[in-house]
This record gives C-alpha cells, structure tokens and sequence, in this order.
C-alpha cells in the first residue's frame, strides 16, 4: 500500500467507490476538531439523528426528535426500551451537555453497562439501543470501556451531527497535512528503534532530531518506548459491498439489537455522500466488532447470512469490494483511565508523546493531544536553544 499521512484514518479509492479503512465518522462538536478543521472544505455530509435497530426480527426507528422530526411516528411506536427509559436518555443528555466537558472525566469511574444500569435504563433498552449502539463506536460487543467514554460521546451526539467528509475520512488528515510545507514530510520510511531524539530507520538510515514526538498507534509506540501497552486494543472487520439496489431508504444506520449475530451494524455511505459510489450503485459496509477468530471468508459468509435475515436474499447478490480486517483499530480505555485533559505528553531528554495513548480513543482526543504536545515542544525548544546559545 501506498504511504499516506493519516494514520488509520484512511480512505481508499476503489473501482470508482471510496472505502474508509473501516468505519469511521466525524462527530461535528468535537472540542479542538472544530478549530483545527475547516468543514466547509471538508464539505461535510451528515447522517441523520438516529439509527434503525433490527429488534424482535424487524426494524425499528429510534431517532432525535427534535434533529431528525421526520422519524418520530415511528420512534414514538418503537417497542425498544419502554417510555421510563426515553424520559432517562434524555435526562442524561442534558445533564451531560449542562456540565463543563472537564468534569465528565472526574469523580469514580465504572464500567459502561454498570452505569447504564445505575442509572436505572432497562435490560432491554441497554441490550437492544446502547450495546449495538455503542459497540459499533467502541468496537467491543461487551462495552468494557469507562463510563466517561460513554458520556462524552452521548454528549458529542446531542450537540451536533455526525458526518463524514464528502470525499471520504481521509480528506481529515489531508487538510492538515496541506499546512506543512513540501518537502518537510517522509513518508514509507519505517521506523526500527528509537535512540533518544534519534530514529534508527529499518532501510539502515537515521534521523536525528532536536525534539522526537512519538505519534503511532499503541502497541506501536510501547514497542518503539520498550514498555508494555497500557491499552488492549479493539479488533474490527469491515465489509465493503456494493449493490445496485439500496437495502433501505434512506441513509440512517443499522444496529443489531437483536443479541445474536456478530454483525454489530450497517451503514449506507453512498446515501450520505452521493461520492462514495459509481452512479447507480450502493456502497454498503458491515461492521464485525471485536475479535470472533474469522478468516476473512468466514466473516464474509457470516456476515451475508445475517443480513440475508434482515434485508432479505438480495443480500446474496452483493458483490464483496474489499474486507478490512483491523486489529487494532481502537484502544480499549478501561477504568482506571486517565484524563484527556491531564495528559503529560513530555517523556524527557527532548522526547514526546502524542495520540490516544493512555486516554480516550477518537479524533477529537488525538487532535488535542497533538496541539498539547506541539506547545510542549515549542516550550522545550526554546528553552533548549536559549540554555545552548553563549
């Protein structure tokens, strides 16, 4: 594959469809992203304010009432959860979005479903909504993540809307990447150890630099930091069809809430933004989260029998574009986890860290990361060439 800036937020272009290196969305309220990121560029297409659940074998709406209106009959007549259970979700979304964002990672931490069922939701509302909902965002079916991963991404829901780039995911890293000046980035360049601010490379050559950030996916930076990783990390298979026949009408996703089945959801990019296909065809990707031991032909045959039963025999009919098999596609942040606001990104001797590592996994923590870590080592170069100048 061809070396791009971006780390795992990629898109690649295929027989004239664009495929995101799994499934990936932009939540528009991320703190930090909105400064960074010009969406008008971006030209951001947004899904609508809620998803189809596939419950009791049929399909049922549960969407934003305000955001999304045109769903509402049918969310008001969907059997998930019972009426005690919407007045709680919406409790809890203002509650989230009334306190400072700070203060969602203080206090004591608990499992996600722990504090779902603190909080007093159903089983039914907990299995069938916020599992499939959020797996398909954690990429463990289990949810064995940190409540304050859960609060913070309602919160990011409830405030604006969840989109991609017209383009693809990877128009992201692009669009910063065009601040840098030519020249200034090397890329297909692996790196085979790091010796204090100097980067042995696996070609043979080296780098030596003033200042090293480490900005890698973490069983990578614990690799090249001799450590262990501190975060398990969160498989995902992501299955790219395409179709000439949509499975459903419009572009909101798909969740399995029926407990069985490893296909977690389904989503329909080419509804969202008319550019992720050839005219007159669908793109559809299935997403298998978690690690269930499946080749790639095990997943594709799985993964077609499920949706056989929930969209009918069309779905053999699908052609396969391409599997992503990602093994680590995310952190797994378990309690006890550490602030994103409190992170040290300065390791010493000139050497720095950036990423999710040790916090909490999305675009939002790895671009706030990396403006930390940036000013950081503005403070140490100064510091530097002013203890080094006569």
């Amino acid at each position: 594959e061809d070396a791009r800036v971006g780390g795992r937020v990629q898109t690649d272009e295929y027989e004239g469809f664009l495929l995101d290196r799994g499934f990936q969305v932009l939540q528009k309220a991320y703190p930090t992203v909105r400064q960074l990121l010009d969406y008008r560029a971006l030209d951001l297409k947004s899904y609508p304010a809620g998803a189809r659940i596939r419950a009791g074998n049929r399909f049922q709406v549960f969407a934003h009432p305000l955001r999304s209106p045109q769903y509402l009959i049918g969310t008001l007549s969907a059997s998930i959860g019972t009426i005690g259970d919407r007045l709680r979700l919406l409790k809890l979304a203002r509650a989230v979005c009334r306190k400072p964002l700070e203060q969602l990672f203080e206090g004591e931490e608990m499992l996600a479903r722990d504090y779902l069922e603190h909080f007093g939701f159903s089983q039914d509302m907990i299995e069938r909504f916020f599992v499939p909902f959020f797996a398909g965002i954690c990429l463990d079916p289990a949810i064995r993540v940190t409540h304050r991963f859960l609060l913070f991404v309602l919160r990011m829901f409830a405030q604006d809307d969840v989109a991609v780039p017209a383009r693809g995911i990877g128009q992201i890293p692009l669009q910063l990447a065009e601040r840098i000046p030519a020249g200034r980035i090397l890329l297909g360049s692996p790196v085979a150890a790091i010796d204090g601010t100097t980067l042995i490379l696996e070609e043979g050559g080296v780098v030596s630099c003033e200042a090293l950030v480490v900005a890698t996916p973490g069983p990578e930076t614990a690799r090249l930091l001799g450590q262990e990783p501190i975060m398990e990390s969160c498989r995902e298979i992501c299955l790219y069809f395409s179709a000439a026949e949509s499975p459903t009408r419009d572009p909101l996703l798909v969740l399995n809430g029926e407990r069985r089945g490893v296909v977690n959801n389904v989503s329909l990019p080419s509804l969202v933004s008319a550019a992720y296909a050839p005219p007159g065809e669908t793109l559809i990707a299935a997403v298998i989260p978690g690690d269930h031991g499946l080749s790639d032909r095990d997943a594709e045959r799985t993964a077609r029998d499920e949706l056989a039963d929930w969209f009918g025999p069309q779905v053999q009919s699908w052609r396969l574009l391409r599997s992503y098999d990602i093994h680590h596609a995310l952190p797994r942040p378990v309690p006890p986890t550490r602030s994103p606001f409190a992170s040290q990104p300065d390791l010493g001797n000139g050497c720095f860290i950036s990423g999710e590592y040790g916090s909490l996994p999305s675009i939002a923590w790895a671009m706030r990361s990396g403006v930390r870590t940036a000013e950081a080592v503005e403070r140490f170069l100064g510091s530097h060439r002013r203890s080094a100048s006569p």
